[in-house]
């Protein structure tokens, strides 16, 4: 029988393993506790340089299969451009097609001068012709510009004395409220080499310097272009106005640098009205602005910028071209999947419909059938891109096919997006504005100048009617 001083010594023994045990515990804690924290970091280490790998690994993105604008693709990319598109070959041969009118150069008046050629004597004989009846054999047009000088008009006010005893002064031309005042010609042609040119201050002064001896500083370029701005306000709000009630209207948005903040330049426009702005906002509070009560009785066609969505308008449109590009970058990603492919087949197949077939035989309900099998078809073992554009797509199903619906409505936003392309080009040659001031002037000019054009008037010429009025 074991005595009670061996059962206390047996317990201190069992005490003292414990005891080492529970310190082994507390070891072993801190180490995995470390570990996994040493594991965390290493997770989170690998899956940044995963992202970092994936852009060598993923296709490039450029112009053929995304939103880059080609401005911005380096030369490989550039070369790709010129060599793929989302067009399909027709099959036809390059080059005028048969029935196609040819256009050349036509003398519409009569010309302002007229010089004869003729030999007063023969080339074989010597013999003197002077006396001989002349045969038209050919005619040729010469066509130039005349030298151009500037056009100085001095103004005198003179005054009478009446016998009354009042002075009786004459009175200038209303454009003509300064010492020193510019005619309407030439703001016109500052204000339209300035904004449709891209042509920057420095060199408008150096152009009309050169070839019309005419000295003007970079301040007087920048307050002539105010003074049509100020002239324009009455014109750009009828514009503004008439795309409040126009059927369908187009929109798109895109950086700009305004003494080296990032603003946004907003277009909306029809096919007969361009409407431009700037704004730091690139949300709905930039659109509310202008378009307050939204565009009620339009049918609007954009990209699926949030802000467009939460205008209160008739119905959307989605740009298709920007889905094609977006396939087209999913099939890169993934050539293996078939979801982008058939999707990209569904969307051209649709438009060559609407572009070919007479309208009432069009069959829309196997388009839409096809439509609603691929959005809700299994994609969870693909990339994960093509379930967000999926997602997207099942969220905007009503936004997708509505062209084939209305024939007013356009299935691209290709003509919006000409509208806004020239902005690009304007900080491309110049680097921006310098203040607000002037990029308010430039969309105000550029909205009335492409307005014009889009119903084949002189942006010149409309320019000038609206500078007469400074």
């Amino acid at each position: 029988m074991m005595e009670l001083t061996d059962i206390e010594h047996v317990l201190s023994t069992l005490r003292g393993k414990i005891t080492l045990l529970e310190n082994k515990v507390q070891v072993l804690e801190k180490d995995n506790a470390f570990l996994r924290f040493r594991n965390h970091q290493l997770e989170m280490e690998n899956s940044h340089l995963r992202k970092r790998l994936s852009k060598y690994e993923s296709p490039k993105k450029d112009s053929h299969n995304s939103s880059i604008p080609p401005t911005k693709e380096d030369l490989s990319s550039q070369h790709i451009r010129r060599t793929q598109s989302l067009r399909e070959k027709s099959g036809k041969s390059t080059g005028g097609q048969a029935g196609h009118k040819g256009h050349t150069l036509e003398i519409d008046r009569e010309a302002d001068q007229i010089e004869t050629h003729l030999s007063s004597y023969c080339p074989e004989c010597g013999k003197d012709l002077s006396n001989q009846a002349e045969i038209l054999l050919e005619e040729r047009w010469s066509i130039d510009i005349p030298p151009i000088q500037p056009q100085l008009t001095q103004h005198r006010i003179v005054g009478k004395h009446c016998t009354c005893g009042c002075l009786a002064k004459g009175q200038a031309p209303s454009h003509v409220k300064s010492f020193v005042s510019y005619g309407s010609n030439l703001k016109a042609m500052v204000g339209y080499l300035n904004t449709e040119h891209h042509i920057p201050y420095k060199r408008l002064c150096e152009i009309l310097k050169d070839l019309f001896n005419l000295t003007i500083s970079e301040g007087t370029v920048h307050n002539l272009l105010q003074s049509i701005k100020s002239s324009s306000t009455a014109m750009y709000q009828q514009i503004r106005q008439r795309i409040e009630s126009s059927p369908v209207v187009g929109a798109d948005e895109t950086g700009m640098n305004i003494n080296g903040i990032l603003h946004w330049d907003w277009s909306f426009q029809t096919d007969k009205l361009t409407y431009i702005y700037s704004d730091k906002s690139r949300g709905k509070v930039a659109i509310d602005k202008h378009f307050p009560n939204g565009l009620p009785n339009s049918y609007l066609v954009t990209d699926r910028h949030a802000s467009y969505f939460n205008m209160d308008v008739k119905g959307h449109q989605i740009c298709i071209a920007h889905l094609l590009r977006e396939l087209t970058y999913l099939h890169e990603l993934e050539p293996k999947a078939s979801w982008p492919d058939d999707m990209k087949k569904l969307l051209q197949e649709a438009i060559h419909k609407r572009k070919t077939e007479e309208w009432h035989l069009i069959d829309r309900q196997t388009i839409m059938q096809k439509f609603e099998e691929l959005l809700f078809c299994c994609t969870k073992q693909l990339n994960e891109a093509i379930g967000i554009l999926q997602k997207s797509l099942i969220k905007h199903r009503e936004n997708v096919f509505r062209f084939l619906f209305n024939p007013k409505i356009p299935y691209d936003n290709n003509a919006r997006e000409r509208s806004i392309r020239p902005l690009k080009v304007k900080q491309k040659v110049s680097g921006g504005f310098r203040s607000n001031k002037g990029a308010a002037a430039y969309a105000v000019i550029h909205s009335i100048a492409d307005t014009a054009r889009k119903n084949q008037l002189s942006p010149f010429l409309a320019l000038k009617s609206v500078a007469q009025y400074t």
